[in-house]
């Protein structure tokens, strides 16, 4: 039965394929002249704009640009470069896709020179959070209306005629006009402000350097702001009227991050201004719009007390991330989208230097381990996974590598490089790519490139970047010990056990990687990196040894698989580290647990092995290894069936109890004890007694939904409806009254999948089917937030005639930028399957022994 749901996910699996983009590059824009004038009481909005463009290349009898269908063209013209028209253009069939492709036919063809693109135009301000978008809040009784802007990736189309694609990089002037009561802000600090007759504002900006389209960004709103300069450029962060106390906070977090990356790559933060602000119900952390960085309004807002444990690390990273695309993504820009992780991978990486180099109290190499090596290889460990670098042929999957692969395992790979080549070395390639294709664009080859000229291995080290950049998954290496003072390595590929096979699974390098090998003993330390090239290699090492630990610190992206007598004495070394803090240190100690659980996931040890070796946490006392720990567990807890779920809420109480006391005191000593005392909570919260059949009581439910229904769509956004049930009518009853009766909050109906999925899975399909043209309008072309619903949905299934349906249908209907999300999450929920019939007898079999299940 498993292989034919496998057979039926190959036909989910398929990609399209064609050229990288729409656009021909022979016709570069240069600059855009960009007039919006929006109704903020229908949000219908008029524009016109103008576009230069160079043509090096003469014959083209037609014009290629980008606008979605909801941008009405009212008028085009071809014009010469002194702005006299040389024809008229008229709009004919909308190609691609997403039918967002305009194919513009001239009367005679186009000869070597500059050109001026001229179109008038009309939109609606959209109601989904992406493009040019409407939002706002309740102040004083009164709901406020603000605009704003999320044109990444693709965007800039659905708002206005453009060349909408990364490599064209190109100067903006932008005018808005606006309510009077309203502040209107942009990349760039105001040029000129008109009241006009009407009573309106008029707000023009100054021109911008070339940048990218996705880079452009407007807000129209009424917050407040505070202000500051550093090193000649002025801060500034906006946040709404009732939260000034917020400012100062910010201003000091993004002048450090700012002075701190002028000084790392000695290249000075090009534009005059850098503005920060919170937009309220926005869907994603934060966007480094150049000079204009909008956040989730949470993180602009949010007091340090409400900011705790690995919270506030989020919250540094967060704002650090952002600065450091000023100069990765913004001063620098990919060439086109299969190199998101470039920018994405880059600045997931520096923004744990930047942030330790900030706040002392943290060791940021452990966040850096938990939040991509860990995250990156928990993405990356199945076979429906993706390459760094990913084909990118059409506009449909672009949105979908917004994902822990191209973050999370693009950063592990940087950070491996830098292990490698040094600190200093690795420093000196960044700000050699930097200031080589400053206001460019570039590809992976010219950071590779940049990169080897620090380094007395070039081939070596460019080809171990290849093999992690362009290939999925990452090796498995097996060690056999031949002697006292010889091992022999190994390597394979590793991928979790889920029956799942997919068409087109073949590599460049035919699963086979470049992997970096150090070394730590009771006798000995190899830190200078020894290259497994090939399939094998025989180590002679310097002394006998009783245990060695490969892969110093889990600093490398692979898994290693000891003998049993080896595995034995490593794990009789971690017992002992754990007590006296020596040998192994909590990244060594963290990464033994970690490679427990990678091993078992392939069925190389059992489940009863991991869960005796997790009993050392009793005596462990810093949280890395606890964290690094709890999101193995939490995937034994997703994957057990509940009837065992209270067996392991006995297994994980025994973990804590020897310590629950001690941590719950010491909580607010230090922010590390800090994080230990939310590690100890997660595990509590996460793995808390749950009843199988959970309804919630009919006349609150009734209650909570007859609110929703006859509040204002302002009003519905602060009801909660969300009730505790697992019973799926209840469930389904609380997805339909969500899709059928909108807020002001379309977030709303990703937060129900998230709430529910795991509750009531085939309940949440039924409600998402149905609905599935709501969602499609709403999230279908956003970025991961609709993978990562889709994901979710998918992999808590654990019917297999419900996982056939979802294939069945997605073969007739699109899953957009879900699309891989959805992959993910079916392999994972077929792995469930496996894992039922394979590990669940071995995993109650020990809890039993345990006394853990009565």
């Amino acid at each position: 039965m498993l292989s034919c749901f496998s057979l039926l996910l190959l036909l989910l699996l398929h990609l399209t394929a064609g050229q990288y983009g729409d656009l021909p590059t022979h016709i570069q824009p240069l600059s855009y002249n960009l007039y919006l004038d929006t109704n903020f009481d229908t949000w219908k909005y008029e524009g016109i704009v103008k576009i230069v463009v160079d043509v090096s290349k003469a014959g083209d009898k037609v014009l290629k640009l980008h606008a979605k269908e909801g941008v009405e063209i009212k008028k085009m013209e071809l014009r010469d470069a002194k702005g006299n028209k040389v024809q008229n253009l008229k709009v004919g069939q909308r190609q691609s896709l997403s039918k967002d492709l305009l194919v513009l036919k001239l009367d005679k063809a186009l000869v070597k020179g500059r050109y001026e693109v001229f179109s008038e135009f009309s939109g609606t301000v959209s109601a989904a959070l992406t493009g040019y978008y409407r939002t706002g809040y309740k102040y004083k009784g009164e709901f406020i209306k603000m605009a704003s802007t999320h044109l990444s990736p693709d965007k800039s189309r659905t708002v206005f005629p453009s060349f909408d694609e990364p490599r064209f990089r190109s100067t903006f002037v932008l005018t808005l006009v606006h309510p009077s009561s309203l502040t209107a802000i942009s990349n760039m600090p105001v040029d000129k402000k008109v009241k006009l007759k009407d009573g309106r504002t008029r707000t023009s900006f100054q021109k911008t350097p070339g940048m990218s389209t996705y880079l452009l960004a407007w807000v129209q709103h009424n917050f407040i702001f505070g202000e500051k300069n550093i090193e000649g450029v002025r801060l500034r962060h906006y946040v709404r009227p009732t939260h000034p106390e917020a400012i100062a906070e910010r201003l000091e977090l993004v002048g450090k991050a700012l002075k701190y990356f002028n000084n790392f790559f000695d290249i000075p933060y090009p534009l005059p201004k850098l503005d920060t602000i919170g937009i309220p119900n926005y869907p994603v952390g934060g966007m480094e719009n150049w000079g204009l960085i909008t956040l989730n309004e949470v993180r602009g807002i949010e007091a340090p007390e409400d900011r705790f444990g690995t919270d506030e690390v989020s919250y540094r990273n967060l704002l650090t991330h952002e600065v450091s695309h000023m100069w990765f993504g913004n001063l620098v820009t990919m060439k086109w989208w299969n190199d998101l992780w470039l920018k994405e991978g880059m600045a997931s990486y520096l923004s744990y230097p930047c942030a330790g180099a900030i706040f002392k109290d943290l060791n940021m190499d452990d966040f850096l381990m938990k939040e991509n090596w860990q995250e990156g290889m928990m993405a990356d460990d199945m076979i429906t996974s993706h390459p760094v670098r990913m084909n990118i042929k059409s506009t449909r999957q672009i949105t979908q590598i917004f994902d822990k692969i191209t973050y999370s395992k693009g950063a592990a790979v940087l950070y491996m490089l830098r292990d490698v080549m040094g600190e200093e070395n690795f420093k000196k390639g960044m700000t050699h790519f930097l200031n080589t294709y400053k206001f460019s664009i570039a590809e992976y080859s010219g950071l590779l490139t940049s990169f080897v000229k620090f380094t007395d291995e070039p081939k070596t080290v460019s080809r171990f970047m290849d093999t992690f950049i362009l290939q999925k998954n990452f090796p498995l290496v097996t060690v056999e010990v031949l002697s006292d003072t010889k091992i022999k390595l190994t390597q394979s590929r590793y991928v979790r056990k889920s029956g799942v096979k997919v068409k087109d699974d073949k590599s460049p390098f035919n699963y086979s990687w470049y992997v970096p090998i150090n070394i730590v003993a009771d006798t000995f330390t190899v830190t200078q990196h020894i290259w497994l090239k090939g399939n094998e290699l025989v180590l002679t090492l310097p002394k006998k040894f009783s245990w060695l630990k490969l892969n110093i610190e889990g600093r490398h992206m692979f898994v290693t698989h000891y003998p049993a007598k080896l595995r034995a004495a490593l794990l009789k070394q971690l017992a002992k580290s754990t007590i006296t803090k020596k040998e192994l240190n909590p990244r060594e100690r963290s990464h033994v647990y970690a490679e427990m659980y990678q091993a078992a996931q392939m069925n190389l040890i059992s489940y009863a092995t991991v869960l005796e070796t997790t009993t050392l946490l009793r005596r462990e006392s810093h949280f890395l290894p606890w964290r690094i720990t709890y999101y193995f567990l939490k995937r034994l807890r997703i994957f057990l069936p509940g009837e065992y779920h209270t067996c392991l809420r006995r297994y994980v109480i025994s973990l804590l109890r020897p310590q629950w006391r001690k941590v719950r005191r010491m909580a607010h000593e230090s922010r590390e004890h800090q994080i230990m005392f939310e590690n100890f909570f997660l595990y509590s919260r996460r793995f808390r007694r749950t009843a199988e059949n959970v309804r919630a009581k009919n006349d609150e439910l009734m209650a909570a939904i007859n609110r929703y229904k006859n509040a204002s769509k302002v009003d519905r956004a602060d009801i909660d409806v969300f009730l505790a049930t697992n019973d799926s009518e209840q469930v389904e009853m609380i997805g339909n009254t969500v899709l059928e009766y909108p807020s002001t909050q379309p977030s709303r109906m990703l937060e129900f999948i998230n709430t529910y999925s795991e509750r009531a899975p085939g309940a949440v399909w039924m409600v998402y089917k149905t609905y599935y043209t709501t969602y499609d309008r709403y999230f279908g072309l956003s970025q991961f937030i609709y993978a990562g619903a889709l994901k979710t949905l998918a992999k808590h299934q654990k019917d297999p005639e419900t996982i056939s349906e979802i294939v069945a249908f997605f073969e007739k209907h699109t899953a957009r930028s879900g699309e891989l999300g959805l992959r993910n999450g079916l392999e994972i929920a077929l792995f469930r399957i496996q894992f039922r019939k394979t590990a669940v007898p071995d995993i109650v079999k020990y809890l039993k022994s345990k006394g853990h299940c009565k």
